[in-house]
């Protein structure tokens, strides 16, 4: 587990060694033994969709909240976890491909106004090892993302998530960025789906304290 403390911020990460955090069970272990406030996840369906904390229907892949104290987080093995604060706000999203194009970056910015914000990016799959095919290079073109978020050599092609993200964050107004700049693929600390981990899932959850 890493924790990262910013002025009334906290945010969590953790390791293959904390356990499986998709297993509710291990989760609530983990939270006990570290005297955590136990988080509320989104269903995650690889959607742009960003839904307060307190809605009863949680099918998302981000939450926002106003209430200080209160954990959310969210699963992932080689998605990126995003955490966006005001420090009076707080939004924490899952952004894998489709989600990080559809919009869920704009969508989470879009809950708190024009405010000054921090974003924090987590362990995720980085250019360095997020290979892609052909065909998504051509599908991305016809979203109009750039091509410079590819990276082409003689035989493979890789894509940053966290290059795009940090473009869509500039443009959202949002000045400080903290990319922690750890792959889950490359990285023996993280559960990686590339690297076959298909039911694991490394937790990343943030609250503010009064």
């Amino acid at each position: 587990m890493e924790r990262i403390n910013i002025r009334s911020l906290h945010i969590i990460f953790t390791e293959k060694s904390d356990g499986n955090m998709k297993d509710s069970s291990v989760r609530k272990d983990f939270i006990s033994k570290h005297q955590l406030p136990s988080p509320i996840l989104p269903e995650q369906k690889h959607s742009s969709v960003v839904l307060n904390a307190d809605s009863h229907n949680l099918e998302c892949d981000g939450l926002f909240t106003q209430e200080k104290n209160k954990a959310l987080g969210v699963l992932t093995a080689d998605c990126m976890p995003v955490v966006l604060t005001d420090f009076s706000s707080l939004s924490v999203v899952h952004a894998g491909w489709r989600g990080l194009i559809d919009g869920i970056i704009e969508n989470a910015l879009r809950m708190f106004g024009k405010k000054e914000i921090f974003a924090f990016i987590g362990p995720s799959a980085r250019k360095c090892c997020y290979e892609v095919q052909e065909e998504f290079a051509e599908g991305l073109k016809k979203t109009g993302v750039s091509e410079r978020f590819l990276s082409r050599s003689s035989d493979r092609i890789t894509f940053s998530l966290q290059e795009l993200a940090v473009e869509k964050l500039k443009i959202g107004g949002i000045k400080e960025i903290y990319d922690i700049s750890l792959c889950t693929i490359c990285s023996q600390k993280f559960f990686s789906y590339r690297n076959g981990d298909f039911e694991e899932r490394i937790l990343t959850m943030a609250w503010l304290e009064d």
